[in-house]
């Protein structure tokens, strides 16, 4: 059988090269690896030509598609001869089949890609084309690389990935991918070491031991306490209560309806009568398939307050007896004469109930576009399909007019967008002026580094280029996927190195896990290829650092501050996949190595440019490095000569060379990716991004290039939370090429400019308590109430802004002025007492002023250095006051608790006719610009100082000479959903939408690089046990914290990536991690916590285990030294009885 096989593939094979010309041979291949769901979308978009962008059916599409194959090109994906590679396994390939719909969809594990590759060789150069078939399959992917005797190999091992499923396990589709040109290679020896040197380098690998002496962030400090005359009289909650998603809509000012608590008044508009059906099976993503059945007859269509159903307390007969809800199924009816509405929902379908989206359309008697209908009735694409083999689109929307008029349309939302339906840019800036003049112009202490110039620009002060601009400025830096620094000692020039899993350096210390490593790091400052030029030396060398922005900086080498005609320009870009020396002027190049170099070859190739020299190093520890030499006009005297182990050096000085470095790959095969982007280098990137419909949002790098390749693309490289959620043209640019990073996992190759992602942003989750589990209605039993409204009179019993005040962090104050917001939304909301309400709301923005008027214990000030709302509290001289938020360390931490207080304050004044929010919008607007400034437009404050949106999380760490981390991932999180929430209650739907697409970003990052399930295939098995990273720097994961160690305390380590609990909290820290969590660390420690953090803890439990911990907070052996003073336990049994209620 297997000879039969053999035999009728060289049969095929043979004819296929027979139709060929006598110059040409072709050769096909395979190969395997992953993608995820979006590179479906220009195929659904020719299915669904009328959806808007954006705008998801939720129906699971499973597309078979079998392209054209060129008349020349063979047939199929067969081996034309037995492989001669070692690496080769049996090859998995898919059926061509004609195109067609399945309304069944069957869970995968995975999906895989079949890549088909032709190469047509002519004379010497070959051009390599290959085909991508996408195949959902549950089992692990193989390859088969086939060659020909003599003939380049030309497809790449097969790298694997991880990504959501598609929804069928035999769909497929066939998309063309890189396609790149390959030749024949010659190897010509430069240097061979018949000898090695007496002494070689060995890398370090000492640890330096994090210091845990700062403050604990978890404090009970006192409050300042008086009398209130005005309380809850828990006597008058006689019955229990549900909370709808429409009693946090806010009302709208141009629209003439009343807000009332327990009525709605409608605005009569037109007689017309509309009847419309729909009908739709939908999936959400779901392995159970969802299905809606909605069918509605209305007499009288009405402009609603909000374009939303308001506050119900006690149904009236208008109102459907549905609330805001992710129930697994939910029926409702509603009634009023001959208006009849019925409907059955399965599943987490449960915005399709919302009123908005089912009267919220400009145009709601159109009868042409079934594409509108959908609009109409939801931001789901609301479809019919019937068969496996063909696709039904059907709807329809009929109008009968009661009068003799005509048909009108009837508008029923805001002229402006709501939050529910924006779709625009993500990155609009959120203002341009100059900040409030309350903020003192003052400068921080601290002495920038001659050469630092950012030409007048806010600087960046949280990047990864920031060790450039500190002390010594010889800290490494971390762009990725390589780790540089300025090497001022024995070479001098700026140093490469690469990062190598077997290098990883693994610890135990102070930990409560005996026989888990507590950290691993990377070894720092081990120069395998130093950029440097005869002329440097150590008194003569000097560094600039400028354009300083959002994902990159560009360091200057000289050899005097006066030189500037002869420099090495050294770009730094986030993904870069080489890194890059522009040689200008009479600069001689040398390249350095501290390992030294034991061989070097000349490597020719009719696939590279003409001007391109490719070197191919291999240093004392057996790493080999790839070098390509870039002159401005092809010289064929130019080469690299090597002088000794240690020093590689130009022939000769060329104004405009470029020398690129790059890791080689494993395999040689795939040089001819980095063949193809030899020459062109990146200097730059920009994130930009827009929202479709409120929840489809996509961002995208996009790199600004100089010199020219043969692909006429750089090469760039992804990490591992980017691939799952990579969409557009960079799906048909992967080259399989990966390197190790630092602290998260392995990065992946592109052959393009630019990286585009795709993001669903979660609209259900704003104010009010939410979990993942939640499948019922937010409601609170009569005794549930009563004990809440008792925990909310005893913590309000204080005079807030007093306590605040005094305070001697703004950290703190912070914390203390989110508590009492939150208490305050759960009078507001849950225990709906209106003069509590009123009350508290009064005490809130007497607090505020506090901060608004620049009065509490370290006021803040507009530092004109670097850019930025900051502390005073270094001014006296201690950076490290205020948890160094003077330095910006932290600032998200910090200004996340004063926004989502600002919009919880802004959001109960507004629904009360107050312009709280408008009044102060300039100041709370401060801090987000200063934290989270969007734009470059906004020239006031550096891009992103906090959010480093290619890391997918914050850096924590500002200007302080250390490696970047963060310590507290959910203080981070606690930023981004507060951001989210003020731009919903100050109208910047930019804003909110870019607040949860940075959810959406975390909960991929959080669960690959911070939490740590016992499946996690990113992070080293060796610390999995932890559960949590502890700190996490740029290359180094350390299970500890700054201010205690798990040994003594384990629940610092773990709470600190927990507080505050909030609705967004469950967004990233899934159930499962959670219980996980709980189950193999915290149930063992548990008991033993008496302080503060045990509310922390206990509240988190609320995530999988409400039950236990709504007892804990309701039990009567109360303790109020159980909480920090940022939590509160009115706000604790809020959440944990809602979720306990809705599961």
């Amino acid at each position: 059988m297997l000879f039969k096989s053999v035999l009728l593939s060289t049969l095929i094979a043979v004819q296929a090269l027979a139709e060929n010309s006598a110059h040409q041979e072709i050769v096909t291949v395979t190969k395997t690896t992953h993608i995820s769901n979006p590179c479906l979308e220009n195929y659904a978009k020719k299915l669904l030509p009328n959806n808007p962008t954006g705008l998801t059916t939720g129906i699971p599409i499973v597309i078979v598609y079998a392209p054209q194959q060129p008349d020349n090109q063979v047939k199929q994906s067969e081996s034309l001869q037995p492989t001669q590679s070692s690496k080769a396994q049996q090859q998995i390939q898919g059926s061509s089949v004609p195109a067609s719909i399945h309304d069944t969809p069957t869970p995968t594990d995975h999906t895989k890609i079949t890549v088909t590759s032709t190469t047509i060789c002519n004379q010497k150069v070959c051009t390599v084309k290959t085909f991508s078939t996408i195949i959902s399959h549950s089992e692990s992917p193989t390859t088969t690389t086939t060659t020909k005797q003599n003939e380049e190999k030309s497809i790449a091992d097969t790298k694997s990935f991880t990504h959501k499923a598609l929804p069928s396990s035999n769909g497929a589709v066939t998309l063309k991918t890189t396609s790149v040109k390959t030749a024949l290679t010659t190897t010509s020896t430069v240097f061979s070491a018949t000898s090695l040197p007496s002494t070689t380098y060995t890398p370090s690998t000492s640890v330096s031991l994090v210091s845990t002496t700062k403050k604990n962030p978890v404090s009970s400090q006192s409050v300042v306490s008086t009398t209130k005359t005005i309380s809850i009289n828990t006597s008058l909650i006689t019955d229990a209560v549900t909370i709808t998603k429409e009693a946090t809509t806010l009302p709208n000012s141009k629209h003439s309806s009343t807000f009332t608590n327990g009525s709605i008044s409608f605005i009569s508009t037109s007689a017309n009568k509309v009847k419309s059906t729909v009908t739709s099976d939908i999936s959400n993503n779901s392995q159970n398939g969802s299905s809606l059945s909605l069918t509605s007859t209305i007499n009288q269509l009405a402009s609603i307050t909000n374009s939303t159903l308001t506050t119900i307390t006690k149904p009236t007969s208008l109102v459907p007896d549905f609330s805001y809800t992710n129930s697994s199924r939910v029926s409702s009816t509603m009634r009023n004469s001959s208006e009849e509405s019925s409907m059955v929902l399965e599943k987490s379908s449960s915005k399709l109930l919302s009123s908005t989206s089912f009267l919220n359309s400009s145009s709601i008697a159109s009868t042409t576009e079934s594409s509108e209908l959908a609009s109409a009735t939801t931001s789901d694409s609301s479809l019919s399909h019937s068969s496996s083999s063909s696709v039904e689109l059907s709807s329809s929307l009929s109008s009968e007019a009661d009068s003799s008029s005509s048909s009108e349309s009837v508008e029923t939302g805001s002229s402006d967008e709501t939050a529910s339906n924006y779709s625009g840019d993500l990155f609009k800036a959120i203002d341009t002026n100059a900040p409030p003049t309350v903020f003192a112009r003052s400068e921080i202490p601290l002495t920038i580094p001659a050469g630092v110039d950012n030409n007048g620009k806010p600087i960046g002060t949280n990047k990864f280029y920031t060790n450039l601009l500190l002390g010594n400025q010889d800290f490494m830096v971390y762009p990725l996927p390589y780790g540089l620094y300025w090497s001022k000692t024995s070479y001098y020039g700026f140093a490469v190195q690469h990062n190598n899993v077997s290098d990883r350096v693994f610890g135990s210390i102070n930990t409560n896990n005996k026989g888990v490593a507590s950290y691993y790091f990377n070894p720092t400052n081990n120069a395998e290829l130093i950029f440097s030029a005869t002329s440097f030396s150590k008194d003569s060398m000097h560094m600039k650092v400028s354009q300083m922005a959002e994902l990159s900086a560009l360091v200057t080498l000289s050899s005097s501050s006066n030189d500037e005609s002869n420099y090495l320009d050294i770009p730094l870009v986030q993904g870069m996949g080489f890194v890059t020396g522009i040689y200008n002027g009479n600069l001689t190049p040398l390249l350095n190595s501290l390992f030294g170099v034991k061989d070097l070859s000349l490597e020719t190739s009719d696939a590279l440019l003409s001007n391109v020299l490719k070197y191919r190093a291999t240093l004392l520890n057996n790493v080999q490095w790839l070098i390509y030499v870039t002159l401005p006009d092809k010289d064929t005297d130019f080469k690299l000569e090597v002088e000794d182990f240690y020093n590689l050096k130009g022939s000769k000085p060329v104004d405009g060379l470029i020398i690129q470095v790059a890791i080689a790959p494993e395999d040689n095969d795939n040089d001819k990716y980095y063949d193809a982007a030899a020459g062109m280098y990146v200097t730059g990137a920009t994130v930009s991004g827009s929202v479709s419909q409120g929840t489809a949002a996509s961002y995208k790098f996009s790199y600004t290039t100089a010199g020219k390749s043969s692909s006429n693309n750089p090469i760039v490289f992804a990490l591992p939370h980017h691939m799952d959620s990579l969409t557009g043209s960079a799906l048909d640019a992967l080259t399989g090429i990966t390197v190790t990073s630092t602290t998260k996992g392995e990065m992946t190759g592109f052959l393009t400019n630019e990286l585009e992602f795709s993001e669903t942003i979660n609209q259900d989750v704003e104010f009010l308590p939410w979990t993942e589990n939640m499948t019922g209605s937010l409601t609170y039993t009569k005794d549930q109430l009563e004990l809440l409204a008792s925990a909310a009179n005893k913590e309000l019993a204080a005079d807030i802004a007093a306590t605040v005040k005094n305070m001697n962090s703004n950290y703190f104050s912070g914390k203390v002025l989110d508590k009492y917001a939150q208490i305050l939304l759960v009078v507001s909301e849950i225990i709906q007492d209106e003069e509590v309400t009123k009350d508290a709301l009064n005490a809130m923005k007497d607090a505020f002023k506090v901060f608004t008027q620049n009065k509490q214990y370290y006021p803040l000030m507009y530092d004109t250095k670097f850019g930025g709302v900051t502390s005073t509290s270094a001014q006296d001289g201690d950076p490290n006051a205020d948890f160094g938020s003077a330095y910006y360390n932290d600032h998200d931490f910090h200004y996340g608790y004063f926004i989502h207080a600002a919009a919880i304050v802004g959001y109960v004044d507004k629904k009360l006719g107050g312009t709280w929010a408008q009044s102060n919008k300039d100041w709370v607007n401060s801090l987000v610009r200063d934290a989270s400034n969007p734009s470059a437009d906004d020239t006031y404050f550096p891009v992103s100082r906090m959010f480093d949106w290619f890391s997918g999380h914050s850096w924590a760490t500002g200007l302080f000479v250390t490696y970047k981390n963060i310590e507290s991932s959910s203080e981070s999180l606690h930023f981004a959903a507060a951001i989210k929430l003020w731009g919903k209650v100050v109208g910047d739907q930019s804003m909110e939408a870019r607040g949860g697409l940075m959810i959406s970003i975390m909960a991929r990052s959080f669960n690959m690089y911070f939490y740590y399930k016992s499946d996690n295939t990113v992070e080293p098995k060796q610390i999995l046990p932890n559960k949590v990273s502890g700190i996490f720097f740029e290359n180094k994961v350390d299970y500890t914290t700054f201010f205690g160690t798990p040994a003594d305390h384990p629940e610092y380590v773990h709470g600190i990536h927990m507080l505050p609990i909030t609705p967004s909290s469950s967004l990233v820290r899934k159930t499962s991690y959670v219980q996980e969590e709980w189950k193999d660390q915290i149930a063992g420690f548990i008991d033993n916590v008496d302080t503060g953090w045990t509310g922390i803890l206990r509240l988190n439990q609320a995530l999988f285990d409400p039950k236990s911990s709504y007892e804990f907070f309701a039990s009567n052996n109360w303790d109020d030294k159980w909480l920090d003073n940022g939590q509160s336990r009115t706000w604790s049994l809020a959440f944990a009885a809602g979720a306990l209620n809705a599961s």
